[in-house]
């Protein structure tokens, strides 16, 4: 028999409230926290609104609320938003997957929730996640958007992985409280367990293989992934768009939050008007 597999609203996780710019104005959305149980593996997920599935997907050290800046938008479009905590992050137990089977366990969560099509967004580590979904399950996938994508592991990698605890060279202050609340609960260990992984990827062998059209939203000023890594995904893909946001830096979904919905929205209408 296969692991027994179950969504459930956890009475000990309080649903949450998504804050950010909508047409001008400070809006909010409630976040319903979810978690999937597949054995002994559990998946935390937050969701909100109705309508075409987005599945969004956090980077390294991160968790579901630095996607919260763009709820209001997403979810007035009428898309409804599911954002798991990635294993070994957020409030997501046990240890980080390999990029594959980390792939593998969100379209189990995609299964249990009935989306057989989505849209898939990836942040960060996140973008080598969701490249690996669209390039392994091509069918599920409607389009991609990758966000100052990690994947291209070079010389300066290292120091990369350095600035990491240097926010204040990529990280709005606003935003340290959340930044250093999720990076103290992934702990030292799930992030050099996911650190490893990124070293031995190459997400650009990954997007030769995806056949989901697929923009490319990129910080112009960002250090830890730097513009020319954007410039060498929208290359590998024969089917991508590079947009660039002058002045954002590596998280211009919360920085830059109107921006980034509108190209994300704007990529998904193309979709829907074609009827994929």
């Amino acid at each position: 028999m296969g692991a027994r597999r179950e969504l459930m609203k956890d009475e000990g996780m309080r649903d949450m409230r998504a804050v950010g710019p909508l047409r001008g104005t400070r809006t909010t959305r409630i976040v319903s926290a979810r978690e999937f149980r597949a054995g002994r593996r559990r998946l935390f997920y937050g969701e909100s609104g109705r309508g075409a599935p987005v599945l969004l997907l956090h980077g390294l050290g991160a968790s579901s609320r630095w996607w919260f800046p763009l709820f209001p938008e997403l979810t007035a479009a009428d898309y409804r938003i599911v954002a798991p905590d990635l294993p070994g992050f957020g409030r997501s137990p046990g240890r980080p997957l390999p990029f594959d089977e980390a792939a593998l366990s969100l379209i189990e969560l995609a299964d249990r929730l009935g989306l057989d099509e989505f849209f898939l967004g990836g942040h960060s580590m996140g973008g080598a996640v969701a490249a690996q979904m669209a390039a392994d399950h091509p069918s599920r996938v409607r389009r991609l958007v990758l966000i100052n994508s990690a994947g291209i592991w070079r010389a300066a990698g290292q120091r990369a992985f350095g600035r990491l605890l240097q926010p204040w060279s990529w990280c709005p202050p606003w935003f340290y409280p959340t930044l250093i609340g999720d990076m103290m609960r992934a702990g030292p260990r799930s992030l050099m367990t996911a650190s490893r992984y990124l070293r031995l990827y190459d997400i650009r062998l990954t997007l030769e293989r995806v056949r989901a059209p697929t923009l490319i939203i990129w910080g112009e000023q960002d250090r830890l992934t730097p513009l020319d890594h954007g410039r060498d995904m929208a290359r590998a893909h024969p089917n991508a768009r590079l947009e660039k946001i002058p002045g954002a830096r590596h998280l211009p979904m919360v920085s830059e939050p109107e921006t980034v919905a509108r190209l994300m929205l704007e990529f998904f209408a193309d979709a829907e008007g074609e009827g994929e």
